[in-house]
């Protein structure tokens, strides 16, 4: 009893630590170090290369779709399946999904009452920029408030934050654009230094080499030559007296495309840990691909868990309202934690059971709604049935 009760007991108490260790990595402190403000985020996301890969990131895990666990409680989950939807999921999840670019997200959820429940039918977003944490407060430690107007976000049924957390102790998550930042800032500095040198190469220079005899004559003569070139422009034509050769010096603006791809591609690892699906690559082989695009996956499936764990406190905020005291049905984004279709069919094709309603909503395969709804692929008799009609599908008897 004596070793189970120590294993089952608390030790470390985080009230006080938080205090210290919950400043140390917010992302409100490292803009101030590199001498930024929360507006350099949008910044950032006006470079198209930054925007296609977040917005990208998102797609992924909204295209993903969601299933309930079934409770003891018929009308709950009946409850669940029919008002909590894709959709409703959809606009929530595209609002808390800004936590992976920004940190944190924040929402209102808006509840009406219609034919007997209380239903969210929208949700507001709150921008990161409206939120803060009072140094001083009897609010929770990860609880914001909205600055403005100093409401605390604290209510479970009408607030739901989410973070970009990777374990630690901030309470503004993680921006995934922090770690961008570096490449995108010399990025621009490229851009800029580029264009200058594209108007340098769009004038060349040019050259006139000349004999003459005595230094104060040479001076001359190429004071000369000098003023009668500048005054040529694009198109012109001209010629020059007691001149040996004249020569275009051009210039290459090569190594600042090669800086631009190198940030590009570093971006693209710091938003999407990997290269290759997302940019083109020029000697990637198939197995650093299939490398890629596994790690890619991976990284969806991990802001894909983090999520549901946020989607859950919708449900649970549902069923407080509707169903006070039963329990709520645990919401699952089905990522990768179920077999592969070809798997079950294989499965099923070697006699071992395999559940019908799992497939139907892990699978998603379309349920038939009623038995005249209902299509089954018929026995092999030569594509005929005694009727003389086409049998390879046919209405279940």
């Amino acid at each position: 009893m004596a070793r189970t009760k120590s294993v089952t007991s608390r030790i470390l108490n985080l009230t006080g630590f938080r205090s210290v260790a919950g400043y140390m990595n917010d992302a409100s402190d490292w803009l101030s170090s590199v001498g930024e403000r929360e507006s350099v985020f949008e910044e950032m996301r006006n470079d198209p290369r930054v925007e296609s890969l977040i917005k990208n990131r998102k797609d992924k895990v909204l295209q993903m779709t969601g299933s309930f666990s079934e409770t003891r409680n018929k009308l709950v989950n009946e409850a669940c399946e029919n008002l909590l939807t894709f959709n409703t999921f959809f606009k929530l999840n595209n609002i808390l999904l800004n936590a992976v670019p920004y940190g944190i997200a924040a929402c209102e959820v808006l509840w009406k009452f219609s034919g007997g429940y209380y239903i969210p039918y929208d949700f507001v977003s709150i921008p990161r920029t409206a939120l803060s944490f009072p140094t001083q407060s009897d609010l929770d430690f990860f609880t914001p408030i909205i600055t403005a107007q100093n409401i605390a976000l604290d209510d479970k049924q009408k607030f739901i934050i989410h973070r970009n957390d990777d374990g630690e102790l901030s309470r503004w998550g993680r921006p995934a654009l922090q770690s961008a930042y570096g490449f995108w800032k010399f990025k621009q500095l490229g851009v800029k230094f580029w264009s200058m040198a594209a108007e340098i190469v769009g004038a060349p220079t040019i050259l006139a080499l000349f004999d003459v005899k005595g230094e104060n004559e040479a001076k001359k003569r190429a004071q000369e030559l000098t003023e009668m070139m500048a005054d040529w422009q694009s198109g012109s034509n001209g010629s020059l007296a007691n001149v040996r050769d004249v020569k275009v010096i051009s210039s290459q603006i090569n190594d600042f495309k090669t800086i631009i791809d190198v940030c590009d591609t570093e971006i693209a690892y710091a938003l999407t840990a990997q290269a290759l699906t997302t940019n083109t690559a020029q000697y990637g082989t198939h197995a650093q691909g299939e490398t890629h695009v596994q790690t890619y996956d991976d990284l969806i499936k991990g802001d894909a868990y983090l999520l549901q764990q946020t989607d859950q406190k919708l449900v649970d905020a549902f069923i407080e309202l509707n169903f006070p005291g039963e329990i709520a049905p645990k919401y699952d984004i089905d990522s990768a934690d179920f077999a592969d279709w070809s798997i079950i069919r294989d499965a099923i094709d070697r006699g071992v059971p395999v559940s019908l309603k799992a497939i139907y909503n892990k699978v998603h395969v379309p349920e038939p709604v009623d038995e005249k709804d209902s299509f089954v692929k018929a026995q092999p008799s030569f594509g005929f049935s005694d009727t003389g009609k086409d049998d390879f599908f046919q209405k279940r008897q």
